[in-house]
């Protein structure tokens, strides 16, 4: 009974310690946690008429595991270009969350069905593909 009770706690030890260990590559000089981005989104507004030409509005939001300012956020176009780079700086909100935006637009001038998506650079956090279609 007791060797049971001391391997569930050990076990559980384990789980606690590895669910908050900071990896050895995440610490920069000073053993300080380096800022890095953990997820990405998107969002596209079209032309509110559907004429052309009409300003697509974009919103990309950046969060991270502590503030600071990420560079290298770019908006990828499916099928070929990339615009940016960007620089989000990001602060903590309620509930802990670490976010920051960027919004910027572009002027659509001809039909257009295609989608995009948010890339940080020097990572693997990327957004979900968001469709734009307009002028149609």
């Amino acid at each position: 009974m007791i060797a049971k009770l001391k391997t569930a706690l050990a076990v559980g030890i384990a789980i606690a310690a590895s669910a908050t260990s900071v990896q050895a590559l995440d610490l920069q000089g000073g053993g300080t946690v380096k800022l890095r981005p953990t997820k990405a989104q998107l969002g596209i507004k079209s032309p509110a008429d559907g004429v052309c030409p009409g300003s697509a509005k974009v919103t990309a939001w950046v969060f991270t595991n502590k503030p600071g300012t990420i560079n290298n956020v770019m908006l990828v176009r499916k099928g070929g270009g990339v615009y940016g780079p960007y620089s989000v700086t990001t602060v903590e909100g309620s509930g802990g969350v670490v976010m920051g935006s960027i919004q910027t637009g572009f002027t659509i001038d001809a039909p257009t069905d295609t989608a995009y998506r948010v890339v940080i650079g020097g990572s693997d956090v990327k957004s979900n593909w968001v469709p734009l279609t307009a002028c149609l």
